[in-house]
């Protein structure tokens, strides 16, 4: 498939392109996104908590800058509840993974526990590896080529994972099917397991404890509703907050803004439009 492929065509949002890869480039457990600024601004954002391990590789030298480590070499990496960590950039090109935590040891070799905190360059998991797709990526334009030099990448370093318990697996799927309202008391007995024990492998194998990976995929849908200038109120009602308090403490806490400045602020409707778009893909 081509860089002319009607589903691969960029759409244009303001002063940003956004390509999304389509089911030719599909890797089990992952979507992925490209992002192109032409606008010519900078950013500057704190890397907020979501339920996938993101990996973000700069398509241009030394445009992308996490605060707390210098400039990356290979790509940025943060856990599913990275600590309170800001990264800024201008004139940003880059291709952004969303990878399942059920998938992420098999394509990164490390469990998604280990990657909560600080982001990491990703060079520092895959080693030169990552170094080497990175330039690669700064050498192509195409989307289409650029999410096709992904997914070899991960289909070579894909390896056998460590096991995720079946009744973890579920219990992740359904915390996300119902956007985090699922009664989480009520998950152990369906397995025939204890609370001790649930609460225990579900935090090895996907990273935070149960209830709050129901926190953080709430979070992350009230963050792309936002970002589609869905008023405060209304996503407050959506997604089960208590009332519009409720919500501007989560955004603040997580985001370290306020609902209003996200939906005010045209990165996160790029955001949501680019993820959107994966989603369907």
């Amino acid at each position: 498939m081509g860089a002319d492929d009607p589903g691969q065509e960029p759409r244009h949002h303001g002063g940003w392109e956004v390509a999304a890869a389509t089911a030719a480039h599909a890797v089990p457990g992952v979507r992925m996104a490209g992002f192109r600024d032409r606008s010519g601004g900078t950013f500057e954002e704190r890397v907020p908590p979501g339920p996938a391990i993101a990996i973000v590789i700069d398509c241009t030298p030394g445009s992308l800058e996490p605060f707390s480590s210098g400039a990356i070499e290979g790509g940025l990496v943060a856990g599913i509840a990275p600590t309170a960590v800001r990264v800024a950039g201008s004139a940003i090109d880059c291709v952004e993974l969303q990878v399942d935590p059920t998938a992420a040891q098999a394509l990164l070799g490390v469990a998604p526990r280990e990657l909560n905190g600080a982001p990491l360059d990703l060079a520092a998991i895959w080693g030169r590896d990552a170094v080497r797709l990175r330039s690669r990526l700064i050498e192509t334009r195409s989307w289409d080529d650029r999410f096709a030099l992904v997914r070899d990448a991960l289909t070579r370093r894909r390896r056998s994972p460590a096991r995720v318990d079946p009744e973890v697996a579920d219990a992740w799927r359904r915390i996300t099917a119902s956007r985090g309202r699922v009664l989480i008391g009520d998950l152990p007995g369906l397995y025939g397991w204890s609370r001790t024990r649930f609460w225990s492998r579900f935090t090895s194998q996907i990273g935070v404890s149960p209830k709050r990976a129901a926190t953080i995929v709430r979070f992350d849908l009230a963050l792309r509703r936002l970002g589609t200038s869905a008023g405060v109120a209304e996503v407050a009602a959506e997604l089960g907050y208590a009332d519009q308090s409720h919500l501007h403490r989560e955004v603040l806490r997580f985001a370290g803004r306020t609902p209003g400045s996200i939906a005010a602020d045209p990165l996160w409707t790029v955001d949501s439009v680019a993820w959107t778009r994966a989603h369907a893909a």
